[in-house]
């Protein structure tokens, strides 16, 4: 059982999320316990009421800290409940926060379990730091919230509806203010001097951005070169920028870039980016000069028309380590027209397009690539369509739970199956790949929202809020260990993964809370088994093994039961299945094709035998 568990054990609202950072869990610890996140405008606001309400004028301060959330009787609120430094912290409180005062009553962490007075809302904030990469942090953050009664559940419900963006942007705001804090580059912030800067001296706007992928920057330098309307186009929005789609290959082509270029940025108009500066893999400099009366472009050192635009687009790569770069884009902006309300309005619009370009960027570097044209949806409509058959028959559902396996071998004993004993339902479907499984094994371990995806329909996981991309090409960084978490969505708490044998299955399991059960709580308990079992030299079988077991009211069975969940559960994990196979099958190596077309028969013969079995009954 989690601490999170000890205060909350079944929340009504849950919401998880996370943070790379390339610095240890000590520094980053220190700055997250005791640096100022007072900084962030949007949190001293959201304290400004609590400091009025509870502190005189000489209490004021000029900073924030979390040292400064202790709860007292005189001045109740959040406090810190958890503390174990510098691993895990957790911040939580009682009070009623749909008054436009949020009154908080104090709560003793001891006491704080057992608080069941009516009408108020507990909360609490879970942090965990665990080491990333080489020398960094992964910071994970869960939020949980619950009610005493159902007339303060409801109350908190529809002030959460019209509240939750903004606290989806404090949080990633807290982020970006312990990203600052913590790694302090040279490059943060819109007062740091930057690549090209000087190139437009008298800038009256400006816009700065970064963004974390996992890549060397000579890896992520050529997909820079590759941003033109007849390239990879620019990784954002396709129809605000008015280009083809943008590029989703594995692979960049080496093209040459040179100062003077011109790299056009629409389909539908001649404007292009003059390339100013090239710096091989650590910067590049894009700009424009356009005399805004002619509605033309001119050479950016051209002398300045009477009413023009003059802008310039920058991007540097900074290495964090010799698997991660940061990203840096800055767009400048220098005008003397009818700009200033057009600047006004295209300044969000900008930022929320630049946003994007990184974003998607990242994935496309990272083989994450999503597939955003037409087939796509198609493909996703055909996962529906699927879904939707498997619900109105639920007279197959026998059929369907062991899907690419015969009985027999989904009624064998599996790794994990102790971890549910009394199973309500589950299924184990399978998929033979023509592979060997050294080569499928690295596809299975990188699974996760936040790491390769499913391999499934994307369009569909991406429809319910997951921010899947799935990859293309293998990260041997992103390989599951036991202890890591499988993320389904960034809203969800990880499933623990709870056994691990490297190249052959993890197991992925939730068990609740004991006590919580023994008192009568709802519950529910997941083991989800992934596994490749040798079929010979050059085939191997995917087994994904999912089984649940539940209490026994209405509402549990209903939202974790098969009669919903079955339906999507097969035609999702099928696709994945499949998805594996496909991208395993694309990558094998040429000499294993040409050895497994004089075993072909014996293959298929040895497939219906199905593996051999140890003592124990477990594959080998």
């Amino acid at each position: 059982m989690s601490d999170l568990d000890r205060f909350i054990p079944t929340p009504r609202l849950l919401e998880a999320d996370h943070l790379d950072l390339k610095r240890p869990p000590a520094q980053v610890w220190q700055a997250l316990r005791h640096g100022d996140i007072g900084k962030a405008a949007l949190l001293r606001a959201l304290f400004a009421v609590r400091e009025r309400r509870g502190a005189t004028s000489s209490e004021s301060r000029e900073s924030l800290t979390l040292d400064d959330l202790l709860s007292s009787s005189k001045r109740p609120g959040l406090t810190v409940l958890v503390e174990e430094a510098p691993h895990a912290l957790i911040v939580g409180g009682v009070g009623k926060v749909w008054h436009l005062e949020a009154p908080f009553v104090h709560v003793a962490p001891r006491e704080f379990p057992s608080f069941q007075v009516r009408g108020y809302v507990k909360l609490v904030c879970g942090m965990r730091l665990v080491p990333w990469g080489e020398g960094g942090t992964r910071l994970t953050v869960e939020v949980r919230v619950d009610a005493t009664d159902e007339d303060a559940w409801n109350r908190f419900r529809r002030y959460f509806q019209l509240i939750s963006p903004g606290a989806h942007f404090i949080r990633r705001s807290l982020f970006a203010s312990l990203l600052r804090n913590v790694e302090g580059s040279e490059l943060d912030g819109e007062d740091h001097p930057f690549a090209g800067d000087d190139l437009l001296p008298d800038a009256v706007a400006q816009i700065s951005d970064d963004i974390a992928i996992h890549a060397s920057p000579a890896e992520i330098f050529p997909w820079l070169l590759e941003m033109t309307t007849h390239r990879a186009g620019f990784y954002g929005i396709d129809a605000v920028d008015h280009v083809a789609p943008s590029a989703s290959a594995a692979e960049p082509t080496e093209m040459g870039v040179a100062v003077g270029d011109m790299l056009p940025s629409a389909t539908d108009r001649d404007d292009a980016f003059e390339v100013l500066r090239v710096d091989r893999d650590r910067s590049l400099v894009l700009g424009g000069l356009w005399d805004a009366d002619k509605r033309k472009q001119l050479p950016f050192a051209s002398s300045r028309p009477e009413h023009y635009w003059q802008v310039t687009w920058a991007f540097v790569l900074e290495p964090i380590d010799g698997a991660t770069s940061r990203l840096h884009v800055r767009a400048r902006a220098s005008f003397l027209s009818a700009g200033p309300m057009y600047a006004t309005w295209i300044r969000p619009v900008h930022r929320f397009i630049e946003r994007k370009q990184l974003e998607q960027l990242a994935a496309t570097v990272e083989g994450r690539v999503s597939r955003r044209d037409w087939h796509a949806v198609v493909e996703g409509l055909g996962g529906l369509a699927r879904i939707a058959g498997a619900f109105l028959t639920p007279h197959a559902r026998e059929a369907r739970s062991h899907w690419g396996l015969d009985a027999a071998a989904a009624a064998r004993t599996y790794p994990g199956d102790e971890l549910v004993e009394n199973a309500r339902w589950g299924f184990t479907h399978g998929v033979e790949v023509a592979a060997p499984a050294a080569e499928v094994w690295p596809w299975l371990a990188q699974i996760g929202a936040d790491k390769g995806g499913f391999y499934s329909y994307e369009w569909l996981e991406n429809l319910a809020g997951c921010g899947v991309h799935n990859a293309e090409v293998i990260h041997p960084e992103w390989s599951l260990t036991l202890g890591d978490g499988v993320v389904l969505h960034p809203d969800m708490p990880a499933l623990p993964i709870v056994a691990l044998s490297p190249g052959r299955y993890f197991v992925a399991c939730v068990k609740p809370d004991r006590g919580a059960r023994d008192a009568g709580a709802p519950w529910v308990e997941v083991s989800w088994l992934f596994m490749v079992e040798s079929l010979d030299a050059f085939r191997c079988r995917i087994i994904s093994r999912y089984r649940c077991a539940m209490s026994d009211e209405v509402r549990t069975r209903l939202q974790y039961g098969p009669t919903l969940l079955e339906p999507i559960g097969f035609a999702m994990d099928r696709r994945m299945l499949l998805g594996i196979r496909d991208r395993a099958e694309r990558r094998e190596p040429s000499a294993v094709k040409a050895s497994r077309r004089g075993t072909k028969r014996g293959a298929k013969r040895s497939a219906r035998q199905g593996p051999s079995e140890d003592v124990t009954g477990m594959p080998r």
